[in-house]
């Protein structure tokens, strides 16, 4: 047996210390089940912390370059949208010069040009009217019939920033596209697609309308081109949203496991914790009756 002192009561110490430590264990267990995170404050753990808020950030940063993103693709169907109108409607283009290129009197022909001229004017209307939040997708400016020369301005290309990091972006390069219709049955129309020179079309006599007819198929092309062009960007688009969904999710899942608590292991601690404050609590009160065995030495 060892010597009992009144003094200072060793294993009474001991005890207390051991219970205020379990304290801390079950009001730190409390706060992450509360909270649902393993990590509240930089001291929890310090390292973890900071990369997991690197983590939160660049899966916050991926979010909004797929919103960048999926607004280019909107730019591209909008533009791909008007650029099938513009085809079907040089269709019907084609098929006057055909008609015009035949054998006919100068009435007819002058009423075919009128024709051609309204279609034009209606190409025209649908490059200058398409647009996206405001902002003119083929751009604005003017087309000389007379020469076929092209003058345009505006916004002829997209900035996408896909990406959550710099540098990470893509041009959508759309061009200028604009049409001039003739504002008679005696004077041409001009469409272009694109800088330089101008796709003329003038049915007024037989051998202008004969060459118009490859002037439309070229123009046509033009557009097809054009279109296809658009319609790469929309599929390149779509293949980022996708690799960025992908990389968005596998971070918040990274984030996860360093931020977030497990609650069924979290769980078990607390109860071991719980059992160990009840025991603790339950020695405290035997080792502070040790002192009072020195009064049965006084008796």
């Amino acid at each position: 047996m060892g010597a009992l002192r009144i003094n200072y009561n060793y294993q009474a110490d001991f005890t207390l210390n051991n219970l205020r430590k379990t304290e801390y264990n079950v009001n730190k267990s409390l706060e992450r089940l509360a909270s649902g995170y393993r990590i509240n404050r930089a001291a929890d753990d310090a390292a973890g912390l900071y990369i997991a808020d690197q983590l939160k950030t660049y899966a916050i940063s991926l979010e909004q370059g797929t919103r960048n993103a999926q607004d280019g693709i909107s730019v591209a169907q909008i533009a791909q949208g008007s650029l099938t109108e513009v085809y079907n409607i040089l269709n019907d283009i084609k098929a006057k010069t055909i008609q015009a290129s035949n054998t006919l009197d100068s009435n007819a022909r002058a009423q075919l040009q009128q024709d051609i001229n309204k279609l034009v004017d209606a190409i025209g209307k649908i490059f200058t009217d398409t647009e996206f939040n405001g902002i003119k997708i083929f751009g604005s400016g003017t087309v000389k019939n007379s020469t076929g020369s092209v003058s345009g301005v505006g916004k002829s290309s997209f900035v996408i920033h896909y990406g959550g990091r710099t540098n990470q972006e893509l041009v959508m390069s759309i061009g200028f596209a604009g049409a001039d219709a003739g504002s008679a049955g005696t004077v041409a129309s001009a469409v272009a697609i694109g800088t330089g020179t101008g796709y003329v079309i003038d049915v007024t006599a037989q051998s202008s309308a004969n060459a118009s007819v490859e002037t439309v198929d070229n123009l046509i092309k033009a557009v097809d081109d054009l279109n296809a062009r658009v319609g790469s960007y929309q599929i390149e688009l779509e293949k980022i949203v996708s690799n960025n969904e992908t990389q968005r999710i596998n971070t918040l899942e990274a984030e996860s496991r360093i931020r977030n608590v497990d609650m069924a292991a979290e769980m078990s601690k607390f109860t071991k914790y719980q059992i160990l404050m009840q025991s603790g609590t339950a020695m405290l009160a035997q080792a502070n009756q040790l002192p009072q065995m020195v009064l049965q030495l006084l008796r």
